[in-house]
């Protein structure tokens, strides 16, 4: 392997490709590459603007602002406890409780269907076939792209531990026994459902086609279990809150050997949670991609930033766009 140099200068995935890789951290990049509208920044501001089909009501923007909030999660959990309380004293806020529940679910699905990547527009096999070369994936992104790849042929290859009743996760149910690719959701998908008990369900109907279905105003107990907001000790106060995020969370601490991290920034305001599990990780070695069209001056700061945050490990980067995962031709399906 080439040796770590603090310059401009990133090698090739093919002087890395032939080692003991069987860890995966994928990125927002990584979905990025794929499909550019993941690159905005905020769901909360979107979901104000005049671009999705339905906007937060002033009302909603009211809530939020006085929860001081931008996520969707706080909005929603607060308005089901208020329709609670409103029918112990008779419902006389109902009509009104209900409007606001609505029209918040209704602006985030909004906003992520505005977002989020078309069925069938990206090459889900050629990802498929990548993945099963790692034994641990972890990804921070709520995508809908790693579920749709996983589906896409020989399920059986991998494990994403809803296999409980009714597609849940069961903490006490987590041992595999069998050699396959296990996923895992550190913040959340939007697949993913939290029930009012804490406990996170699958959704699978239809193999998630259409983004609708996964905002069920039909089921106000569950609420979208995916953060996309918050500093990084807001994400982990949320991680610790939700025993299966705990859970993906502390496989990210107890990982070992070698990682790949692909289309992430490791930025410290977002993802330090992230990188302090990487340091108290038995992992040795990191092969950290960079998108090559950064400047000289950028790619330093970033190699330089990294090595500093993760001084204890020995690091490669490496050019994104020469990865497997970080072709620019996995936004061309296959016919």
């Amino acid at each position: 392997m080439p040796e770590l140099e603090i310059n401009e200068n990133i090698v090739h995935w093919n002087e890395l490709s032939e080692f003991n890789w069987k860890n995966l951290l994928i990125g927002n990049g990584f979905s990025i590459n794929i499909w550019e509208k993941f690159g905005y920044g905020s769901l909360f501001d979107l979901a104000k603007s005049n671009v999705v089909d339905e906007k937060l009501t002033t009302e909603g923007l009211a809530l939020f602002d006085h929860l001081q909030t931008s996520n969707f999660e706080d909005v929603l959990r607060v308005l089901y406890h208020a329709k609670i309380v409103d029918d112990q004293l008779g419902s006389p806020q109902s009509a009104n409780i209900q409007r606001l529940y609505e029209n918040t679910k209704k602006s985030l699905g909004a906003a992520v269907n505005y977002t989020h990547i078309p069925p069938n527009t990206a090459d889900v096999s050629e990802i498929n076939r990548q993945l099963r070369g790692y034994n641990n994936v972890f990804t921070t992104n709520y995508d809908l792209i790693p579920y749709w790849a996983v589906m896409e042929t020989e399920t059986w290859r991998f494990k994403d531990y809803f296999w409980g009743e009714g597609n849940s996760f069961n903490i006490s149910d987590t041992d595999i026994y069998t050699r396959c690719t296990k996923l895992y959701y550190l913040h959340g998908a939007i697949h993913l459902a939290e029930r009012n008990d804490g406990k996170t369900l699958k959704l699978t109907a239809n193999g998630l086609h259409r983004l609708t279905q996964l905002f069920d105003l039909d089921n106000p107990e569950q609420f979208p279990l995916f953060i996309s907001e918050g500093s990084s000790e807001w994400k982990l106060s949320r991680i610790n809150r939700n025993d299966y995020l705990r859970f993906c969370y502390e496989k990210l601490i107890k990982m070992k050997g070698k990682l790949v991290v692909l289309g992430h920034s490791l930025h410290k305001d977002y993802d330090q949670h992230i990188i302090d599990a990487i340091n108290k990780s038995n992992v040795t070695t990191i092969a950290i991609s960079v998108w090559p069209l950064l400047s000289n001056e950028e790619i330093v700061s970033f190699k330089s930033r990294l090595s500093q945050c993760l001084k204890d490990k020995k690091l490669y980067f490496f050019d994104s766009y020469s990865h497997p995962l970080g072709s620019l031709d996995l936004n061309e399906p296959m016919v």
